[in-house]
């Protein structure tokens, strides 16, 4: 899955999920939903480009 990450916490990061999570029993995330997510849960660090985040959450999604 993917996420773009919006601020870090004490515990790790919050972010949007950026991808459709697939199905999997009592699986009720969706893509755009928030999440929070620690270190160990992190495989790969890509930077998307900013016009793709701004067209597809916003340009307030950098505000908050």
């Amino acid at each position: 899955m993917w996420v773009i990450v919006k601020a870090r916490s004490k515990d790790g990061y919050i972010g949007v999920l950026d991808s459709n999570p697939g199905a999997a029993e009592n699986l009720r995330l969706q893509q755009g939903d928030s999440i929070t997510f620690g270190p160990e849960h992190i495989s790969e660090i890509a930077t998307p480009p900013r016009e793709y985040v701004t067209k597809k959450y916003g340009a307030s999604f950098f505000d908050e």
